[in-house]
């Protein structure tokens, strides 16, 4: 007989968890698109991610992160194209 543990939620802290609602809210009229993100920052936003490299390269912009935005973050998993 298998016995089942059940194991408590994580807890997070509040300032962190606000600092996750804060990133959502900033990313949310990205939907769907790509973006480059630096230092808490969006600086580049395009249709797909060769745009994005291109317009961080054009601006000389180095260290940023390239991720597609999920339409809906609980059916896209974000980053998978068709």
């Amino acid at each position: 007989m298998q016995q089942v543990v059940h194991l408590a939620d994580p807890a997070m802290l509040p300032e962190v968890e606000q600092a996750g609602h804060n990133a959502a809210e900033l990313l949310r009229p990205f939907r769907g698109r790509y973006v480059g993100r630096l230092a808490g920052r969006i600086v580049a936003v395009a249709d797909t991610p060769a745009e994005v490299v291109a317009s961080l390269r054009a601006h000389n912009v180095a260290g940023a992160v390239v991720f597609r935005v999920p339409l809906d973050p609980s059916v896209d998993p974000g980053g998978v194209t068709e």
